[in-house]
């Protein structure tokens, strides 16, 4: 028994040669499970590539994987992120044979990132048969709320929340609004809504603990499913972006047509509202088109003005073009945040000062 765990304690000081992760005295490394985790979570923080190979068999076929809201996990490998934060195995649990979770602190290496981040991450990991896999976290926390559901949607609601079930089948009906004026087929399947009652409900089923980043709401566009801090069963915005499925690669429409349709401010701001709001600060001249399409206009609780100034760009597409040919710009990849208004103008044939009078008017009336 000496023996065994002499050769874990000299396993794990080579390991630690190449360590990329931290272990804080309080996780047991002499345990061959907690070993073999640290060292599955160690190899996959080598990766130079961002990729799903040691991700659950679920996810194969699946576009998205990695279900954490937050760009440091979309934006570098997990090479690039050790390199640019120090990471530390904050927590990590095994709750029975074949599945455990781990918190990973990163904080934010000052010489390699400018902003003080100080995040923690949550992931699960499953064992099958002698391998490991990462797993999110929706699949588990999300057991604790409660299931229903409607034609078109399925509601999973925080414990923290009582519900008037007739509010569930009205937002199911709204739903089918929405089909018919976006012009759609219905959906397969039923959109999932995960009804959040706080930031820590919305952050565990995104894999996040704490982070710098903050978000009320969100669809994971390729999956179909929206999570929000709502206690509202209708949610439109996000309800758009789950039916049109495949994203814009441009705010202006993504956001915009979301918006148009469905408000801002969980709904509680309709289009007609936000733009009344937007035509009042165009007078008074804090909002330009310019400043206003440089996303630079600053809200201290939401980003309605911008939102609101997407949504006329596409109002005015709309108008000009029908619904149609907008989604031939909408799912066009060339069209960009950056390049939105040149490529609508070489598209249209329409300059870029007669689309701008155009969205103004629009604004203005």
């Amino acid at each position: 028994m000496k023996t065994v765990i002499g050769l874990l304690l000299i396993l794990f000081a080579c390991c630690q040669l190449n360590a990329q992760i931290k272990v804080p005295v309080k996780i047991d490394t002499t345990q061959r499970k907690n070993l073999a985790l640290y060292q599955f979570l160690n190899t996959y923080m080598q990766q130079d590539t961002i990729s799903k190979e040691m991700w659950h068999p679920k996810y194969k076929d699946k576009k998205v994987y990695n279900y954490t809201m937050d760009w440091i996990w979309s934006a570098y490998t997990p090479k690039q992120i050790t390199e640019r934060f120090e990471l530390e195995l904050s927590e990590l649990q095994n709750i029975n044979d074949t599945l455990s979770y781990v918190k990973i602190l990163a904080k934010a290496r000052p010489e390699k990132i400018e902003d003080d981040y100080t995040n923690v991450y949550k992931f699960y990991i499953v064992r099958t048969g002698n391998k490991f896999y990462l797993d999110n976290c929706k699949d588990y926390d999300v057991q604790r709320f409660k299931k229903y559901t409607t034609r078109n949607l399925v509601f999973y609601v925080s414990p923290f929340y009582t519900v008037d079930e007739k509010k569930l089948h009205q937002a199911s009906e709204q739903v089918d609004s929405l089909y018919a004026k976006l012009k759609q087929p219905p959906l397969i399947r039923p959109i999932a809504y995960y009804m959040c009652s706080s930031e820590e409900e919305l952050n565990n089923l995104s894999n996040i603990v704490i982070w710098n980043g903050g978000l009320t709401g969100y669809t994971n566009i390729p999956e179909g499913y929206v999570v929000a801090i709502n206690d509202n069963p209708s949610y439109k915005h996000e309800f758009v972006h789950a039916i049109l499925r495949s994203s814009a690669n441009c705010f202006f429409m993504q956001e915009g047509i979301a918006t148009l349709y469905g408000g801002t401010n969980k709904g509680q701001t309709s289009y007609e509202m936000g733009l009344a709001e937007l035509k009042a600060c165009y007078k008074t001249g804090k909002c330009t088109f310019d400043n206003l399409y440089e996303r630079k206009v600053e809200q201290q609780y939401n980003s309605s003005l911008t939102y609101t100034f997407a949504a006329v760009f596409c109002k005015y597409l709309i108008d000009n073009y029908g619904l149609e040919y907008f989604y031939k710009l909408y799912y066009n990849r060339e069209i960009t945040s950056s390049n939105f208004i040149k490529k609508v103008s070489e598209i249209t044939g329409k300059s870029q000062d007669k689309i701008k009078e155009g969205v103004e008017v629009i604004i203005l009336q």
